[in-house]
């Protein structure tokens, strides 16, 4: 379990780098405000897949999109979305519920709903 979240941090950093670059170059003002592609080994893949719907949430972005292949590969790109007040997560369904133009589909859900189950973050 400690081999597991060490390597996850490991790749965390690499992405958090990725992100900075975009930051520095006035692109984002956070790490939610990006959208990552990141291309992985088929173990790391097979690591990172195990987090499910909560990867985004353990790399702190809005989006995520996970890829297997041969090598290490991370694109970060700033978000095309609008960013929930509440959240603060940029997302395509922010204002779904015209009760609440501010919010996103997720937390309509958590706020009115049954909510989401996370395992990991």
């Amino acid at each position: 379990l400690l081999a597991k979240w060490a390597r996850i941090r490991e790749l965390r950093d690499a992405v958090n780098k990725d992100i900075e670059t975009l930051r520095a170059e006035g692109k984002v003002g956070s790490s939610l405000q990006a959208n990552v592609t990141l291309t992985v080994n088929p173990q790391d893949y097979a690591l990172l897949a195990s987090l499910g719907d909560d990867l985004k949430f353990v790399f702190i972005t809005s989006a995520i999109d996970l890829i297997a292949g041969d090598d290490l590969s991370i694109r970060a790109s700033t978000s095309n979305s609008i960013k929930c007040e509440r959240c603060w997560h940029y997302r395509d369904d922010v204002g779904i519920d015209p009760a609440h133009p501010a919010i996103c589909g997720r937390c309509t859900s958590n706020l009115l709903g049954a909510g989401e189950a996370r395992a990991f973050a």
